[in-house]
């Protein structure tokens, strides 16, 4: 079955400007594909280098960035990489096996490959080799191996609709968290960052609990992209900056890379399957 083009036309409302502006928006995805790369280089320069499952990662990986920093065959890079991070959920949370950094950080992970979802449904943007070649822009059928799935509707569509449920795992989680320990996660305010007001979490529980619920329902789904994507740019920096720690670097670099996703989520919106494009 014929897909209409994935993306529907910029809405007359307050994002109407910055959707019509292809500079705008061809920048706003090359920051989103460049923010997914950090934890994928730290991940590889911190895997084992033993055994062929290993070199594999390494190079599933490697092939992995490398593409969607050139913005080259993207939608394959975000596959390769998505296909890793749905291997490295598969393991048991904290295990350091295999994919460690990725695996012990499980509920991140999952938002990773969920907006890594969105980036291989849409395509990099504008700025980007796959558009100089006529092969990057949303709805473009000249994607070879890829066709038959771009042009099929309902498998975007449930494909979309998956991106969004992964990507919103760890907010409902954290928010709920929240509040039934509301004290021990103010404690954890405090021991990461002392500077910061502890009554704040409370406006975090908003955040963590609206905006995934506007995600999931597909409604109005460019403010909760939005404001997720904020939020946990402003988190990460603010209690994940102590660079010398590798755990704290991969959940920063994490961060990162989901803010990324959510670019792509609010410049493209969220799929057939949703409230918004029922309403559209």
């Amino acid at each position: 079955m014929k897909a209409e083009p994935l993306v529907p036309r910029a809405p007359s409302d307050l994002f109407a400007p910055i959707l019509s502006s292809d500079a705008f928006m061809g920048s706003l995805l090359l920051v989103g594909r460049l923010l997914t790369i950090p934890i994928f280089a730290l991940q590889i320069l911190n895997t084992p280098h033993t055994g062929a499952l290993m070199y594999a990662a390494i190079a599933v990986q490697i092939a992995g960035l490398i593409l969607i920093t050139f913005g080259f065959q993207t939608r394959l890079g975000a596959l390769l990489l998505a296909a890793f991070c749905a291997s490295a959920a598969l393991r048991l949370p904290g295990s350091t096996k295999f994919a460690g950094l990725l695996t012990s950080h499980w509920d991140k992970n999952l938002a990773v490959l969920g907006l890594l979802l969105f980036m291989f449904a849409y395509g990099p943007g504008r700025l980007s080799l796959d558009s100089l070649l006529g092969r990057g822009k949303p709805g473009n059928t000249r994607n070879g191996l890829f066709s038959s799935i771009l042009e099929n509707t309902a498998v975007m569509g449930l494909l979309l609709f998956l991106g969004r449920m992964l990507s919103v795992v760890i907010f409902l989680r954290a928010g709920t968290n929240k509040v039934v320990r509301t004290a021990v996660m103010q404690a954890y305010m405090v021991k990461h960052n002392s500077h910061v007001p502890t009554n704040l979490i409370y406006l975090a529980i908003l955040v963590q609990i609206l905006c995934p619920t506007l995600v999931v329902l597909g409604y109005k789904t460019r403010w909760g992209a939005t404001l997720l994507g904020g939020f946990t740019i402003i988190a990460g920096t603010l209690f994940h900056n102590q660079y010398g720690d590798l755990g704290e670097l991969s959940h920063l670099f994490l961060d990162l890379a989901t803010t990324g996703g959510f670019m792509f989520m609010f410049a493209y919106g969220p799929g057939r399957f949703s409230v918004d494009a029922k309403l559209k």
